[in-house]
């Protein structure tokens, strides 16, 4: 009766081993969606902010290059 209940003990430790192995695993998938997921919504705020300066560049580019002249000059937009 002891072998039975040692091998039934041996048993469940190692099904819920297994149980607890597969539970890291899927751990590590969800933050690896976390930082993937974190990494796209920076390269896409980097990206809106450098169109946004890019143009900025642009509108005080052309006034500087336009001379002296500065009611040529257009204020750029607000925010």
């Amino acid at each position: 009766m002891l072998s039975y209940l040692s091998v039934t003990l041996a048993y469940v430790r190692a099904r819920l081993g297994v149980l607890h192995d597969r539970q890291q695993g899927v751990t590590a998938v969800e933050y690896a969606l976390m930082v993937a997921i974190i990494a796209l919504l920076l390269v896409g705020g980097f990206y809106a902010l450098f169109n946004t300066v890019k143009d900025r560049y642009g509108v005080v580019g052309d006034c500087v290059a336009s001379g002296p002249n500065p009611t040529t000059c257009t204020a750029p937009a607000g925010p």
